[in-house]
């Protein structure tokens, strides 16, 4: 082993020779975990969209957008003329960031009173306490996050902070850009432009989203972000107790002899970068795994310590599940119903799992915290078997939360970085607001995370 484990925390203050008083030892990443509410995860992970069918019925659009995770998006006139081609950097789905003010209507509640709400949905009918995100727009002038940071906070939520793949790829030098400008962005955004505590809805901050599955597959970018997240801190003077977790979540591909293994080069890059006690006192280690739930359990409890021993890796390092479910194209036989069964075995065996640190001097478990639920829509921009894996479904109606009861045409003034050739400003846009009705998925996860007396089920 690399080195010792430091598996007690100690609350006393120590005294200096000339009698002052000296800073506690810091947390490590379990207690910070559980500082920062994610010591028993009821997760999500959440990638809202504004229309499921393929193509809107609503002839208010005029020219109406589809697939909007699309460089080029295809649009439609109400009288059914041939479809046209629309940049989708000139339209309101110029990133991929819904998580903000511009999308209040899908996410929150608004003035219409026929708003969405999915956060209120998955408070109610989940339980769900953590909202796992993917992207996050830095620019200042454009995304506005803190309406949906307050909301989250409201309804008693923790959420990622994430430092998106864009500025991964920026990195990559597959985009332009200065990434250490995205990466202070979102802190200011987090601290506010002079503050040393996070927002309360902030739980944990994501480096990038399986950086191993690109082409790229440097580990040595996530210590780099990881540093300059430090350095703004060291230079804010934040404390201890308002320094958040740090995840970067990894497949659950085969590497370095087990599944979701890559995340040992970003272990050994953050080694050199910020020395081992980093490590110990703000990783979480998160993956992706898709299998069942058995499969899970013995990973847990039987591969992972043994592979943490012989990497060197703190057996203290909390665990947890950023994306965890089944497509209902990858079950046998296909279907919602199979999806449905697989899901709930898989939550149902890694529900009790949740480990605290007194158990680890006796019984050398991995500490678990917890999964997010993969995914809340149906994403139909994307290739098989992406879509399934699905737990609400678009164009069956809102079922039994009722919001909204029906599609509708939402109206939004937004701020555009691509307009008046790049300068930016405020443009107008209009996009449709599908109701979704959860699958069978989507209520085996509520019975498990114990909210499943407020849904009506299929």
């Amino acid at each position: 082993m690399k080195y010792s484990c430091k598996l007690l925390f100690s609350a006393a203050i120590a005294l200096s020779a000339n009698g002052s008083a000296q800073a506690a030892a810091p947390m490590m990443a379990w207690q910070r975990a559980e500082h920062f509410g994610l010591s028993h995860i009821r997760g999500i992970a959440y990638i809202p969209g504004p229309a499921g069918p393929e193509k809107p019925v609503n002839p208010e659009f005029g020219l109406s957008p589809l697939p909007y995770f699309e460089n080029v998006l295809k649009t439609y006139e109400p009288d059914g003329g041939p479809y046209k081609d629309l940049l989708a950097k000139y339209t309101i789905y110029y990133d991929s960031d819904f998580y903000n003010q511009d999308f209040k209507v899908l996410w929150g509640k608004d003035d219409s009173g026929k708003s969405r709400d999915d956060l209120g949905r998955y408070a109610s009918e989940l339980k769900a306490n953590f909202v796992h995100l993917y992207d996050w727009n830095s620019d200042p002038r454009a995304r506005n996050h803190k309406p949906f940071l307050d909301y989250a906070s409201d309804l008693g939520m923790k959420v990622t902070i994430p430092i998106s793949n864009y500025t991964y790829k920026i990195m990559c030098k597959y985009e332009s850009g200065d990434w250490q400008e995205n990466v202070k962005n979102v802190f200011n955004e987090v601290y506010g432009q002079l503050g040393t505590t996070p927002h309360p809805a902030a739980g944990v901050l994501k480096i990038f989203n399986e950086y191993d599955g690109s082409d790229c597959k440097n580990a040595r970018f996530v210590a780099d972000v990881a540093s300059y997240w430090k350095y703004l801190e060291d230079k804010r003077n934040v404390l201890d107790g308002g320094r958040l977790p740090i995840i970067f979540p990894v497949t659950f591909g085969i590497a370095n002899g087990i599944p979701g293994g890559a995340m040992l080069s970003a272990f050994d890059a953050i080694d050199v970068a910020l020395g081992p006690d980093f490590w110990e006192e703000r990783v979480i280690y998160a993956t992706n795994p898709f299998n069942s739930g058995s499969d899970m359990v013995n990973w847990l409890e039987r591969t992972l310590p043994g592979w943490f021993l012989e990497k060197g890796i703190p057996m203290a390092t909390p665990v947890m599940f950023t994306e965890y479910g089944r497509s209902a194209d990858e079950v046998n036989p296909k279907g919602e119903a199979a999806q449905a069964a697989w899901v709930k075995e898989q939550f149902e065996s890694v529900w009790n799992l949740d480990r605290r640190m007194e158990s680890h001097a006796s019984n050398p478990v991995v500490n678990f915290l917890g999964t997010c639920a993969f995914v809340n829509d149906y994403r139909f921009w994307l290739k098989a078997p992406e879509p399934e894996f699905a737990l609400t479904d678009f164009g069956k109606g809102p079922g039994s939360w009722g919001r909204p009861p029906a599609v509708f045409v939402h109206k939004e003034q937004y701020f555009n970085p691509n307009a008046n050739e790049g300068q930016g400003g405020l443009w107008d846009a209009a996009f449709q607001v599908d109701p979704q009705e959860p699958r069978q998925a989507y209520c085996e996860i509520a019975t498990v995370y114990g909210g499943g007396g407020a849904v009506s089920c299929p």
